[in-house]
Parts: structure tokens; C-alpha cells; sequence
């Protein structure tokens, strides 16, 4: 990973010499490009804005096999998994709510329409395919537009350039875990081509803490979990001045849920928590499909690029009767679709100026049906709706000399049924060779359009109550800066910085039991810092701090799942050619959550999660490695009233050909 800022240098250089060898959340080699910056990738020296790049080199060294386990130890951002593998996964970003980042697969956003809130569920992005995750922290509407208030999570997958290689590896472990995946990747002629197929599967533990089993007697249980996944991308260089580029992914996973229910005691009807759920399941099939055709004319002065998205959900949870809950019936079906097209230019003005500027077409549709009866106490959802949302936009980039960089970035947003938005970026920042000073400063605005379900959701019950969704809410607002110092030392083999930053969101949408509605304003500011340790060239380490207050206007009411303090630590260590050892430690003090069971306000406390990983080469061609994840057997809940997995290791092995 890479940039975030310095600070309390004293308590975290001790830390961070006593830990062993190095780190993989950061990158050793810093990449020369942030792609993640607007219409064109921008060198990552002039890159005002707070980010962070792992890359698929760190993948492979920490052995992260999902998006949730990369994105762990990243400054600023906070992963709350309800539960083990495949759990329902929402990252906060700078105290923002988690609805508030957005989530994209090569440049091209792959949200599901029909997520309630308009929140991304990161549990079942697998990693096989990736060539690098970047993390712009910051409102980046001017570049991307709606959501972008906390920042913008960019996966990009690998496109096999350079030599034929295929790789396949099978990996098993406690929990009845077994994992497996092949990749394929190479050049012929003009064309680039990677695949990749992989299949994730385990028994899992119970979700449902022990202390909320009890109250029924209800036994344990193992709440599993699936994921197949299957990927291609081609790339081709068309003719001298046009190439191409066809990505596809499709998904499909398989869950355990405990979401609870009620049960019917006894006659009149009585009611009861019931949290575990034998037969509670969910379902979701996923495809993400871009393509674009990329121009290069004028020598190389203008770039044009057209591209086309199309992105599809098919889910269905549902639940049986069972022993425990032997009237409780789930069944509810939702699908979506999201289609994009976007024409980009960017044009070199002269060698220290490029402007850049495009248009874009975004289409959403979601539709959910069922029902859940609750001993005779039926809901009924039934919800469909589209809209669309059309921008234009442009940025201008600029260096002056060798030492000072800025940004100016606006796009305005017209999206249906809502007055048209401009969001505005301003970035710059100054390198001061002589002492390897890095100082940076960006002011910005973002925007959120409420979701359809917010909007236009609709459900009933058999005892008059309804939720309608709200047309009339206003999107969601903010305003934010960000000031950054890094400082090298020692000829860069010791790097540190601090990064404070203050978001005002106004507008945030809350749905209640009966529909949706706009909050007042909340806040929220801190600070990320930093060191990062690189002794030797095959040892590096890093501690990561993160500090975050949350204000708000609310009524009778906090915002919850935001740490206040963040630590992480991560350390790699390349012992030989063959031989790399790696490790994380993560440090999260949660300030609020609500507790499952009553409903109120509750502070549930600290915990720390250890992660180890080693892989040694027996020959050029065959890889052994193992893994433990919850190394201490931690039992915490990540979101309360749903418990985390336990210490589970892991051994596999590679071949490359």
C-alpha cells in the first residue's frame, strides 16, 4: 500500500522495530501510477488526494483470498463482516456511512441496484483474478459522481500481458475449508488474454453468538458458504491508433444466514428471539461485463476512449421451518441490472497540462418480490422501479516544474427525478527533493442520489402496517478537505505521515419502519498516520493508525460501527528466493453498535485479530503455503450479535507451468 500520512512517530517506531520483518498492505515498490484518478491514470507523485494500492504481488505475499481480508489493514477504512466467509461485508470509509463508498471493477461501478440502502456487499469479491485494489479516500464525485463520498474501492483485473503461464492451486484446511482455482494468461500476436476459475467452499462456524443460542437452548450449528467464480478479460491493440478491451465476471455463491425470526410459544400468539437458523440460506448470481474501444491520435496528444458496462444481480434468501423456528417461512427474490456508456477524452495541452473531460449514461432497475411469515405475522415485499442518470465532466491536470502538482475537476450530474448536481474537486501538493518532503491539501464535494428501495420500496403486513419509499428525498450532500505531510528518512528506508481530514454530510438517508427520510447534518474528522519501516530490501514493515470522531445533529440516535482508534500492522519478509513469511495484526476499538438482542445502544469494546501466511518454493514451478487466520482464537463480533470465525488454518500448494 502506499501514502497515508505520519504522526505519534514515538509509541508506533517502537512498535514497528519490535514486530519482525515486513509488510504486504503497502506496497515495497510504490506502482508509478494511481489508475483510480480521473478519466487517465496519473503518476502516484502527483496525486494529492489519500490512497493506497495493493498490489497483486502483496495479494499473493499476505495470501488475502477476498476483497474483505485485502482491505483489512488499509488506514481509514473500516470492514465489518457479519459473521465468517460469504456474511454480509460493509466497509465504512472515514466514519462515512457504508453506503457512502463506491465500488468499482475496472473503472466501472458493480453495485446492486437493489441493495436496500444502495450499499455494496464486498463478501464474495474473490481475489484470483486481480492485479491490483486501489483506495482513493476522499469525495470523488467530480470524477465518478453519485456515491463517491467516502472514497472509491477500484478493482482491477489482470490481463495476462507477456508470456504464456497457468497456474492452478488446491487449499485445505480446519473448518472444512477447501478452496481451489487455475488461471490462465499470455499474448498471441496482437492480443492479451487472462481466464481464471475458482471455487471457494467451507463448513464455516456459527454465525449466531453462544450467549443468544442459549436463551432457547438452541444447539450449534455450521453456517457454510460456496462461491464459484469464473473470469476472462482480452485485450487487443486493433490497429496503430485503436485497442480494445473485454472484461467478464460471473458468480455464484451460496450462504448460511442466521438472520432470526420469531416462534409461536403458545395460544394467543407470544413471540420470541429466535437468532439461529437452520435453514436460512441466500442465493446470489452476479455478472459484471465492460468493454471499450481506446484511440490514440494527434502523436499521442488526444486519447479518446468509448466503454459500455452491463452489471446483473439474481438473489433469493430464504428459510424453512425447522426445529427451533417450525413456523417461520423466508422466501423473497430480488434482481437488477445496471448499464453505463461513457465517452472520455483526454488531450495533452502541453507537457505539464492535460485536460481531460467526457459525458456519461448510467440506466438502474431493481425488482424484489416474497414474502416472511412470522407465525402467522406476514410481510409481503413487492418493489420495482427504474431511473437514470446522465453527466459531463472535466479535470485538468498541471505540474509545474518538478516539485509542484494540482487537480481542478468538476462534473455535473443530471440525474432522473432530482435536480442536476455539480461536485467539484481541488487537489495540489508540493515535493521538496532536498529533504524528501511530501506536502498535500484537496477540498471536494460529493454526492448521493437515495436508493430505489429508498425511493420506491414498498412493503406490507397482514396487520395494516406498511413501508412506502420516499420520492421525495433530496440526495445526499457533502463537503470535505484533507492535509497530508510524508516524510522520508534515512536514504527512504524509513517513510512517515499524518493525513488529517473533516467530511460535513448533510441529508443522509434513514429508513424507518414505515419509509425512508432525510437526517440532519453529521460529521466526521480525524486523522491517519503512519511509519513504514524498510530496513533491508527484503524486510519491510508498517503500523498503521487511524483516529475518528463522529458528530452529529441526530435525535436519539448515533452513528454506529466507526471505530475510534485503528491500529494495523503488517510485516513481509523475503527470507530467500524461495522463502516468504508475512503477518497482520489489526487493533479495532469500536465505539458503538447496536446490540441484536434489545435493540439499545451498546459500546462492545475492543479486539485484535492476528493473521500469518508463509509460502516456500520447492522448484520454479511448484509452491507450498500455509495460513492462519484469528491466530489468538479471538471471539469478537465485528457487528454485534454475529460472531467472527475462529482460528482456522490453512496449507496448500501451486503449480505454475
Amino acid at each position: 500500500m502506499k501514502k497515508t500520512g505520519w504522526g505519534a512517530y514515538a509509541a508506533l517506531t517502537l512498535w514497528a522495530f519490535a514486530a519482525i520483518p515486513a509488510h504486504a498492505g503497502e506496497t515495497i515498490d510504490v506502482p508509478e501510477l494511481l489508475i483510480s484518478a480521473g478519466v487517465e491514470p496519473v503518476p502516484t507523485k502527483e496525486v494529492a488526494s489519500s490512497y493506497t494500492i495493493i498490489t497483486s504481488e502483496e495479494i499473493e505475499r499476505h495470501q488475502y483470498r477476498t476483497l474483505p481480508e485485502a482491505l483489512t489493514s488499509v488506514p481509514g477504512i473500516h470492514v465489518v463482516q457479519s459473521g465468517g466467509a460469504g456474511a454480509v461485508t460493509s466497509v465504512f470509509s472515514r466514519g462515512t456511512n457504508s453506503n457512502q463508498t463506491l465500488v468499482l471493477l475496472n473503472g466501472h461501478p458493480i453495485g446492486d441496484p437493489s441493495a436496500p440502502t444502495g450499499g455494496f456487499n464486498f463478501a464474495d469479491v474473490t481475489l484470483d483474478n486481480v492485479e491490483r485494489i486501489e483506495v482513493v479516500r476522499g469525495p470523488q464525485s467530480a470524477f465518478y459522481g453519485s456515491q463517491a463520498i467516502g472514497g472509491v474501492i477500484n478493482i482491477i483485473t489482470k490481463t495476462g500481458a507477456g508470456g504464456a503461464r497457468t497456474t492452478a492451486r488446491i487449499e485445505a484446511g480446519t473448518l472444512g475449508t477447501l478452496n481451489t482455482n487455475a488461471t490462465t494468461g499470455g499474448s498471441f500476436g496482437a492480443s492479451d488474454y487472462f481466464f481464471s476459475l475458482s471455487r471457494q467452499a467451507t463448513n464455516g462456524s456459527d454465525i449466531t453468538p453462544s450467549h443468544l443460542r442459549a436463551q432457547q437452548g438452541e444447539p450449534k450449528e455450521e453456517d457454510s458458504y460456496r462461491n464459484v467464480t469464473v473470469a476472462g478479460s482480452m485485450t487487443s491493440k486493433l490497429s496503430e491508433y485503436v485497442s480494445s478491451q473485454i472484461n467478464v465476471q460471473y458468480m455464484d455463491a451460496h450462504m448460511d444466514f442466521d438472520e432470526g425470526g420469531s416462534i409461536n410459544l403458545a395460544t394467543p400468539p407470544f413471540f420470541a428471539s429466535v437468532y439461529e437458523g437452520y435453514n436460512n440460506e441466500g442465493r446470489s448470481k452476479e455478472l459484471f461485463a465492460s468493454g471499450s474501444l481506446t484511440g490514440n491520435f494527434a502523436d499521442g496528444r488526444w486519447r479518446p476512449k468509448l466503454s459500455a458496462s452491463y452489471t446483473r444481480y439474481d438473489r433469493n434468501i430464504a428459510d424453512d421451518p425447522d426445529a427451533i423456528q417450525p413456523t417461520y417461512i423466508e422466501d423473497i427474490d430480488s434482481e437488477s441490472e445496471r448499464l453505463t456508456v461513457a465517452l472520455e477524452n483526454a488531450y495533452d495541452l502541453s507537457t505539464s497540462q492535460r485536460l481531460a473531460f467526457g459525458a456519461s449514461f448510467a440506466y438502474e432497475s431493481f425488482k424484489v418480490t416474497g414474502f416472511q411469515d412470522f407465525s402467522g405475522f406476514v410481510i409481503t415485499t413487492d418493489s420495482d422501479a427504474d431511473t437514470n442518470s446522465a453527466a459531463i465532466y472535466a479535470a485538468d491536470h498541471l505540474t509545474f516544474g518538478e516539485r509542484w502538482f494540482a487537480t481542478v475537476a468538476g462534473r455535473y450530474d443530471m440525474p432522473k427525478e432530482f435536480d442536476d448536481t455539480f461536485t467539484y474537486t481541488l487537489s495540489a501538493g508540493y515535493y521538496h527533493p532536498e529533504t524528501d518532503t511530501r506536502l498535500t491539501a484537496s477540498h471536494g464535494t460529493g454526492f448521493k442520489t437515495p436508493s430505489l428501495y429508498d425511493r420506491f420500496g414498498f412493503s406490507s403486513n397482514n396487520f395494516g402496517g406498511t413501508f412506502t419509499g420516499n420520492p421525495n428525498l433530496t440526495p445526499e450532500k457533502s463537503k470535505s478537505w484533507e492535509l497530508g505531510i510524508d516524510q522520508g528518512l534515512m536514504d527512504g528506508k524509513v517513510t512517515g505521515g499524518i493525513t488529517g481530514f473533516h467530511n460535513t454530510i448533510e441529508n443522509a438517508v434513514l429508513q424507518t419502519l414505515t419509509t425512508a427520510v432525510n437526517q440532519p447534518e453529521f460529521r466526521t474528522h480525524g486523522v491517519e498516520t503512519y511509519i513504514e519501516i524498510n530496513p533491508f530490501e527484503n524486510l519491510t514493515a508498517r503500523i498503521d493508525y487511524t483516529w475518528t470522531i463522529i458528530d452529529s445533529d441526530f435525535t436519539g440516535g448515533v452513528l454506529t460501527r466507526r471505530p475510534r482508534h485503528a491500529i494495523g500492522f503488517t510485516t513481509a519478509w523475503q527470507i530467500d528466493d524461495r522463502t516468504t513469511l508475512s503477518g497482520a495484526v489489526n487493533y479495532i476499538d469500536l465505539y458503538r453498535d447496536i446490540d441484536r438482542e434489545t435493540g439499545a445502544y451498546i459500546n462492545p469494546g475492543s479486539y485484535t485479530v492476528v493473521r500469518i501466511a508463509g509460502a516456500h518454493k520447492l522448484t520454479e514451478w511448484l509452491e507450498l503455503t500455509a495460513r492462519v487466520n484469528n491466530l489468538l482464537d479471538r471471539q469478537y463480533e465485528p457487528a454485534n450479535g454475529f460472531q467472527a470465525a475462529g482460528i482456522e488454518a490453512l496449507a496448500g500448494i501451486a503449480v505454475t507451468f
